[in-house]
C-alpha cells in the first residue's frame, strides 16, 4: 500500500521551526516573502526572531550561555540600540596618573597596558565600580601583550631576558607566557605556560603578537630588515611555521589562515599555516595568493601595522555573554604610513572585512596566484585619513571601529554591517529631504581618500563597501586621543596637554 507522502509544511510547527532555525538569513528572507503559513511560524517564533536578528546584526550565539531566546532577543535589540545614540545614558572616568601605556590590550572588559621595557603591566576590571589598577611582575622585560578574555581567559606576554635599550638590541632570549586572566596564575590549559625562542644571534627592535583561538603569532623584528614569524599552538607549544623575512605586521584572518605584510611593497601574502605540512623538511611552503596595494603616485614605500581587534578568534568557553560578534564577519583595520623619497609622508587607514579576504583565498592548487590593487581592491576597501590627534591607535569590535573627532569629547563610530547600512539607506529614502550621510565619511579631518587627486596614489581607490557614521559627543571638556571598542564597553583614552597624565572616560553598554 503506497503511503501519501508528507509535504514540509505539513509537519508540527515545532518540527518546522527547528528545520527553520538552521537556515542562513537569505533563505529565511525567502521564506518570510513567499509562503504565509512560513511566515506565521517565523513572526511567532521567539527562537526564529532571535536568529534572524543574530544573523543580521552578524552575531554568533554562545552555546554554553543557559539564557532563553526571549532573553537574548531582548539583549541583542537593546545593544543593537545604543549605536545610534549621540550621548552616552552614563560615564565614568579613570585616572592613570602613575602609569604609562606603550602597549595595551581592552577584551571582556578587562583593561590591561603596560610600558615596553618594563618588568610589569597593570590591569583592571571595568566591571568594578571603583576601576583599581593591579600589577602583575615578571622576570624579563615586556615587549608586548594580548588579551583574548571572553574566548580563551588568555593573557599572552612576550618578554625578553635583556633590556633592548640597555643591549643595544641584543635579547638573549625571547619568551611567550600564558596566564589565565581570572587567577593570573600559568594557564592551565597550555601544556608549556612558558615558550623560549633563542636569539643571540639577532638585532632586535621590537615584538609583536596576535590571537587567534588556540593560535599565536609572535613576530620578532629585527634590526637589519628581517623580521622572524613564528606560529605556535599555544596548547600543546607545537611550532606551526618559522619564516624569517621583511615583514611588518602579521594578523591572523582565521585559525589556519595569517595576513603577512611586506615590509616597503605593502603588498599582503595570505598563508594558510598548514600548507607547511605538506612540503618537505628543509623547505618553507610558500602564500597562497600575493594581494598588492594601489600603486603610488611617486617614488616611496608602504609601512603597515594591523590594528588590535576584537573578537580573537571563534571560541567563547570563558564568556557567560549570551552572544558574541562574529569572527568570520568582522573587519580588519591596517595603519598605512606611506614615506615618499621626497620626503612628504601620509598616514591612513585601510579597512577591509576579514570574510571578503578569505574568499581571495585560492586552493593549494593554485597557490603564489598575484592580484593587482584593482582586482580586488575596490569592491571591499575602505581608506580614511588618520587623525594627527589620534594618537592612541584604536581597538575595532566586530564590524564597528571608532576614532577620536576634533572637539571635546567627540567620537565617530564606523559600522560595516550591510543589513545595517541596507536599513539605514532605506529609512533614508524614505525620509524626504534627509541628507544621506552613509555612504561616505565626511568631516572636516574624516574624509574618504580620493586617491589621484591628493597625489598618493595613481590608481583609484574608491570603496563599494557602504558603512554608517554616527557620532557621540561625551561630557568632556577635552578630545579624545583614542577609541577602544569591546564587546560592551567603549573606552574614550584622553592625554593632557599640560602635564602628558592619561585618563580614559568608560562606557558601559548596559
Amino acid at each position: 500500500m503506497l503511503q501519501t507522502p508528507i509535504h514540509l509544511l505539513d509537519l508540527p510547527p515545532e518540527i518546522l521551526i527547528l528545520v527553520l532555525s538552521h537556515l542562513d538569513l537569505p533563505t529565511l528572507t525567502s521564506c518570510l516573502a513567499t509562503n504565509r503559513r512560513v511566515k506565521s511560524i517565523i513572526d511567532g517564533s521567539t527562537l526564529l526572531q532571535y536568529r534572524l536578528a543574530a544573523q543580521a546584526a552578524c552575531v554568533e550565539d554562545n552555546p554554553w550561555n543557559e539564557t532563553n531566546s526571549a532573553q537574548k532577543l531582548f539583549a541583542l535589540q537593546k545593544r543593537q540600540s545604543y549605536y545610534t545614540k549621540p550621548v552616552p545614558s552614563a560615564i565614568r572616568t579613570m585616572d592613570l596618573d602613575h602609569f604609562n601605556f606603550d602597549v595595551y590590550a581592552l577584551s571582556g572588559g578587562i583593561f590591561a597596558g603596560a610600558e615596553v621595557y618594563s618588568g610589569f603591566l597593570a590591569w583592571c576590571s571595568l566591571e568594578t565600580d571603583v576601576c583599581v589598577f593591579q600589577r602583575l611582575e615578571f622576570h624579563g622585560y615586556i615587549q608586548d601583550l594580548a588579551l583574548a578574555v571572553p574566548e580563551e581567559n588568555l593573557l599572552a606576554i612576550v618578554l625578553t631576558s635583556e633590556s633592548l635599550l640597555q643591549s643595544g638590541g641584543s635579547a638573549g632570549a625571547v619568551k611567550l607566557r600564558f596566564y589565565e586572566m581570572s587567577t593570573q596564575a600559568a594557564h592551565r590549559m597550555a601544556r608549556q605556560a612558558v615558550i623560549e625562542i633563542s636569539m643571540t644571534d639577532h638585532l632586535i627592535s621590537d615584538c609583536a603578537i596576535d590571537i587567534c583561538d588556540s593560535k599565536i603569532a609572535l613576530s620578532v623584528h629585527c634590526v637589519y630588515g628581517k623580521t622572524r614569524l613564528l606560529i605556535y599552538d599555544w596548547r600543546d607549544g607545537s611550532l606551526l611555521l618559522d619564516l624569517s623575512r621583511e615583514y611588518s605586521t602579521a594578523t591572523f584572518l582565521s585559525p589556519d589562515v595569517i595576513s603577512l605584510a611586506q615590509r616597503l611593497t605593502g603588498t599582503l601574502e595570505l598563508w594558510n599555516i598548514h600548507d607547511q605540512q605538506s612540503v618537505p623538511d628543509g623547505i618553507v611552503a610558500c602564500p597562497r595568493i600575493f594581494l598588492q596595494l594601489p600603486q603610488l603616485a611617486k617614488s616611496g614605500s608602504y609601512t603597515i601595522h594591523a590594528v588590535e581587534s576584537n573578537r580573537k578568534g571563534q571560541g567563547s568557553l570563558a564568556s557567560q555573554e549570551p552572544f558574541h560578534s562574529s569572527f568570520t564577519d568582522s573587519i580588519l583595520v591596517f595603519l598605512v604610513w606611506v614615506v615618499f623619497n621626497d620626503g612628504t609622508d601620509v598616514q591612513m587607514f585601510l579597512i577591509l572585512p576579514r570574510r571578503a579576504l578569505l574568499q581571495l583565498l585560492p586552493p593549494a592548487e593554485e597557490y603564489q596566484k598575484e592580484l593587482p590593487w584593482r582586482e580586488w581592491g575596490p569592491p571591499i576597501a575602505t581608506w580614511l585619513h588618520k587623525n594627527a590627534g589620534d594618537t592612541w591607535p584604536p581597538i575595532t569590535c566586530g564590524q564597528r571601529c571608532a576614532f577620536a573627532y576634533p572637539g571635546p569629547g567627540r567620537m565617530r563610530l564606523l559600522d560595516f554591517n550591510p543589513y545595517t547600512h541596507r536599513k539605514v539607506a532605506r529609512t533614508q529614502r524614505d525620509a524626504a529631504g534627509k541628507e544621506p550621510r552613509i555612504c561616505s565619511v565626511s568631516g572636516e579631518v574624516f574624509k574618504m581618500v580620493p586617491g589621484i587627486s591628493l597625489g598618493i596614489f595613481d590608481e583609484e581607490v574608491s570603496s563599494h563597501m557602504g558603512c554608517v557614521v554616527a557620532d557621540f559627543e561625551f561630557p568632556t571638556e577635552n578630545g579624545y586621543n583614542g577609541v577602544l571598542l569591546d564587546e560592551n564597553w567603549i573606552v574614550g583614552v584622553k592625554e593632557s596637554d599640560l602635564d602628558g597624565k592619561v585618563s580614559f572616560d568608560v562606557w558601559h553598554l548596559e
